[in-house]
């Protein structure tokens, strides 16, 4: 009776667990992405970061010959609900952090980052128009909204 008292809670408490870790990735708080060029002049980083209610767009450089730009904009339901959908959890944060070798002879460097509701994170670093096949859908998405920064400093108010 013991025994099979300790077998049904051990099953039940894996259940539960099981349960509340996928529950961990079940809402994206928020959306990085952005490049990076090391061997750059001007403009060398691109970086977004998107919430179900705004993106915030920001350009710099490695030193003082351009200043930063950040600006923002609305982000709507659809627009946002367009990116999360189809978005598989369970593949992403089995990835490794660095994917290839980011940035090696000046290639480039991408990375997109995902912050859960439950705090937990999972960043993925890969070279330049290289991504993951499990994230290209993701990653073709937000380079299309990458292309709305380029004007940032004219269209968009400033931050």
């Amino acid at each position: 009776m013991i025994k099979r008292w300790m077998l049904f809670s051990l099953i039940g408490g894996l259940v539960i667990s099981c349960h509340n870790s996928e529950d961990n990735f079940s809402e994206i708080k928020q959306i990085g992405y952005g490049t990076s060029f090391g061997m750059c002049v001007g403009y060398c980083t691109m970086n977004i970061q998107l919430t179900p209610e705004k993106v915030v767009y920001s350009r710099s450089g490695w030193n003082d010959q351009v200043a930063p730009i950040s600006c923002s904009d609305n982000v709507t339901k659809a627009s946002w609900n367009s990116l999360v959908n189809g978005i598989d959890f369970k593949e992403i944060v089995t990835l490794p952090e660095i994917i290839g070798c980011p940035d090696c002879a000046d290639g480039g460097a991408e990375w997109v980052e995902l912050e859960f509701s439950s705090g937990q994170r999972a960043k993925i670093t890969f070279e330049y128009g290289n991504e993951p096949e499990n994230l290209e859908m993701l990653i073709n998405k937000l380079r299309e909204q990458q292309e709305k920064a380029i004007n940032c400093g004219e269209f968009l108010k400033k931050e």
